[in-house]
Order: C-alpha cells, then structure tokens, then sequence
C-alpha cells in the first residue's frame, strides 16, 4: 500500500463529484493527510467529513469567506496524529506524526490573491520551517513561478508576486515535486 499525502483545490467540499473523486483516490494512493483548499463552506462538522470521505478521519477546518476560499484538513485519525500549530485565512500549519515516518511539518495553502497579504503566508512559513523537520508545502499559492503553469488568460509576468516566492523557496530550500492528476484545474 502506498502512503501518501494530498492537495486539492476542489472547489466545494460539500460536491457530491468531490466527495466520490475523494474517496477514489484515497483508496487508490493510500491517502493519510488531506488538504483541500477553496472548500466554500462556513461551517463543516462531523457529519460533512462523515459523508465526504468516511467516519475514520480527523479534520480542522479554516471557514470560507463568503462564497470562496476556506481551508480543511483530514488525516487518518487510527493512524496518525496531526497537531495544529497556527492557522490563517492563507493556511493551516501543523505536525504530522506518522508511525515508522516520524514527525513532520505539514502546510495546506490558499494564498492570497493580493502580493502584500501574501508576504504575510511567506513570514509565518518562514517562522515555521526548521532544519530539524522535515516540511512539506502544499496547495494553491496564487501565484506561479514560469507561464508553463498557466494556461490561457494573460501573458506572465515575472513580477513581484513570483518573485518573492521565488525567493522564499530558495530561502528555505524548498523544492517542486512531483505530482498525480491533471495540471490544470
């Protein structure tokens, strides 16, 4: 079985094509950490994680903000142990400690569409990264680094946004890794 970890901006948790697509790859990959961004929900409890992906998971949530943004978290509560750290409207921080892993630092980002409340994601990511725990990033930055991870729309700019986040991954010596499922949502 593989163990694996999961972002997704699925755009409404409460979707029934979500909670379906949910559980699929869950079972397929092995899934034990979930986060999805732009969840679109002010309130979610017990019964919304119960339908969406099953009773055996743990969850914290960030609300939305009107209709859009908000922030959940799952993992696998028989297995592992996620204490949250601190959250915001941008991400939810916290330690993820998987038996036979051990303990990681584990960040569910929805960044801020505006560059100077996003300085702010960059701060608190920077406060949380150590060199004695491995971190992992993950989400949707509002922002991109090159125009390969866009498609249509306006032409990129390498301007200030990709710029800083640029410079905040090389900061911290964070790296781009691999994927499963499409490019493109």
């Amino acid at each position: 079985m593989n163990s694996s970890i999961m972002f997704w901006n699925c755009r409404g948790a409460r979707k029934r094509k979500a909670s379906l697509y949910l559980k699929e790859v869950v079972k397929e990959h092995g899934i034990f950490f979930i986060g999805l961004l732009e969840i679109k929900v002010t309130s979610f409890d017990r019964r919304d994680v119960d339908q969406l992906i099953g009773s055996d998971w743990q969850f914290f949530h960030v609300s939305s903000e009107g209709l859009s943004r908000g922030l959940l978290v799952l993992w696998k509560a028989r297995f592992e142990k996620f204490q949250m750290l601190e959250f915001s409207s941008q991400f939810i921080i916290g330690d993820l400690e998987v038996p036979n892993r051990g303990k990681w630092r584990i960040a569910s980002i929805y960044g801020n569409k505006d560059v100077y409340k996003r300085r702010r994601l960059w701060e608190r990511l920077e406060f949380y990264s150590s060199k004695e725990l491995p971190m992992v990033l993950g989400g949707d930055f509002y922002c991109i680094l090159s125009k390969d991870d866009k498609k249509g729309g306006r032409r990129f700019l390498f301007s200030l946004g990709p710029k800083e986040m640029k410079s905040f991954l090389a900061l911290n010596d964070f790296h781009e890794v691999g994927y499963v499922g499409l490019k493109f949502t």
